[in-house]
């Protein structure tokens, strides 16, 4: 709204954005949600149960015909990538937030556990999340919605991860198996990772930012594309400067307090971008450390047929995806690295058996091939910590533009010795449990392929060697703020976004609490 000064401006509705939003409307502040992408009507506008035989080339579009959103990087929709996200919600440990304590490798956070606990705790009672309290060190239990069943196929890689002493447990994810909050629980129906259209999955613009805006607390201005933070000559930022995703018309929202929470790349390009004579290589960045410190995770990926369920009917158990998880195994054991991984498996997947192409064959006798395997197929996905390093960095490229002519981020990665290390160990045991379990393999990732974007604008004590502090505050600009997964310092092999949305909830009472006292 024109002239309007927002106690908080937020930049990004994803599971960050979402969350620190609906939080600060809670209690009482005044906040604006700025978003790149459309609005979008969940239950309508995904392709949740398409098939790929109904589109040219068996290529199946996010979005339906017609629908607007998910177009690119800076464009997605209100609700961001927690929309077609997998929903599977670790809490961090002690050993994850004290990795170099532990091990002498990679980044302490500036904060432990206890500190993160009870955020991790609410925002599973107030989303949803199912699972079992296995009673892991490294992968602390919450409070839980009862798991879903382990499929047939889940249960002949546990007796094969048993012989060997490795666990497998229930997944746990920000799904509902039983219905709560007015949603219903998940039926199996379709396609977590194409949107859910009854929201029995999380997704943060029905379950955060819906309720946030009944409030009258919380305006959500979308389409509107930010690309400059703006900060004055008494270095405090001032609001938000964006182009206006259809019409390219620029605008401004101006509040006394920013949070970007863009994504990963998306808000240390953002601060790259907002530039100033205050700041000549990036906004908050005296340091020089924005950029720096890129830690994606790495997979890599077996694919197999389990020999016990060759030959049998064909089931539709694409929906809800991995019902199973090989958490971290390996700090109790002997290894020559640092750190470990963990496993996601059983992305059975009507939607895509491009597999078939590597099975030998021709006619009748290959289509009986593909076909007998095709309830059979398998993959392993394990997930290694990267460990930061001055070679694996965020910038700029000043030569590509985007449709908004903004420059495109550019990722650089380069893997250490203790990376290939995890991701060999890693790759071994995937197939040592597999073949434990009767799999006939088919193929092996032979490199590490990046995954969840971590790191870029860490946080720590320093503010000579991090960016932002312990409460995701800018060490430069006190009332600047950066909440996602970039300011993690270390990444564990977790999926992150649990704990980004509990860092969302700690910050938000923080920024409440110092509004309130009239410290920002």
């Amino acid at each position: 709204m024109a002239g309007k000064v927002y106690d908080v401006v937020v930049v990004g509705s994803g599971a960050a954005g979402g969350t620190l939003s609906a939080h600060l409307a809670r209690h009482g502040v005044g906040v604006a949600l700025v978003e790149g992408g459309p609005k979008i009507n969940t239950r309508t506008d995904f392709n949740t149960h398409a098939m790929p035989f109904d589109f040219p080339n068996r290529h199946i579009p996010t979005m339906k015909p017609g629908r607007q959103g998910f177009d690119s990087e800076r464009s997605r929709g209100v609700g961001g990538k927690t929309l077609t996200w997998n929903a599977v919600a670790w809490r961090f440990s002690q050993r994850d937030f004290k990795g170099h304590s532990y091990e002498g490798a990679g980044e302490d956070w500036p904060m432990e556990y206890k500190d993160l606990e009870p955020y991790y705790t609410a925002i599973e009672r107030e989303v949803g999340v199912c699972g079992n309290r296995d009673g892991l060190e490294d992968l602390p239990d919450g409070e839980f919605l009862p798991p879903v069943p382990m499929k047939c196929s889940d249960l002949i890689v546990k007796r094969g991860a048993d012989k060997l002493g490795v666990k497998v447990i229930h997944v746990r994810k920000a799904t509902l198996s039983r219905a709560r909050f007015g949603r219903p629980a998940c039926h199996f129906c379709g396609n977590c990772m194409a949107g859910c259209d009854v929201v029995a999955k999380y997704n943060s613009a029905d379950v955060h930012i819906a309720p946030a805006l009944k409030t009258g607390r919380l305006d959500l201005i979308h389409n509107a594309v930010v690309h400059e933070v703006a900060v004055s000559k008494e270095n405090r930022v001032t609001g938000v400067r964006y182009v206006h995703r259809e019409t390219r018309a620029e605008g401004e929202v101006l509040g006394r307090v920013v949070v970007v929470a863009c994504a990963c790349v998306q808000s240390v390009a953002l601060l790259l971008m907002s530039r100033s004579r205050l700041y000549p290589n990036g906004l908050a960045n005296s340091s020089g450390h924005l950029g720096k410190h890129f830690i994606p995770h790495f997979t890599g990926g077996v694919e197999c047929f389990l020999k016990d369920l060759t030959g049998k009917p064909p089931v539709n158990d694409e929906g809800f995806l991995d019902h199973a998880y090989v958490p971290s195994f390996m700090h109790n054991r002997k290894r020559n690295y640092a750190r470990s991984f963990g496993i996601q498996f059983n992305y059975q997947n009507r939607r895509a058996v491009g597999w078939a192409r590597d099975i030998p064959g021709f006619g009748k006798a290959y289509k009986e091939a593909v076909t007998a395997r095709y309830p059979a197929f398998l993959t392993f996905s394990p997930y290694g910590e990267m460990l930061p390093n001055a070679k694996s960095f965020l910038d700029l490229d000043t030569e590509k533009k985007d449709a908004y002519g903004l420059p495109l981020a550019r990722r650089h990665v380069t893997w250490l010795d203790n990376d290939l290390r995890i991701f060999r160990s890693m790759t071994e045991w995937s197939k040592r449990i597999l073949e434990a379990a009767g799999a006939e393999i088919l193929a092996v990732s032979d490199e590490p392929r990046t995954n969840h974007e971590l790191g870029g604008c860490r946080m720590g004590s320093d503010p000579r060697t991090s960016v932002v502090n312990g409460w995701c505050q800018s060490h430069d600009v006190k009332n600047l703020f950066v909440v996602d997964g970039s300011v993690f310092p270390s990444a564990s092999e977790k999926n992150p976004t649990h704990t980004i949305m509990a860092l969302a909830g700690r910050t938000a009472d923080h920024i409440a609490g110092r509004l309130k006292k009239g410290e920002l």
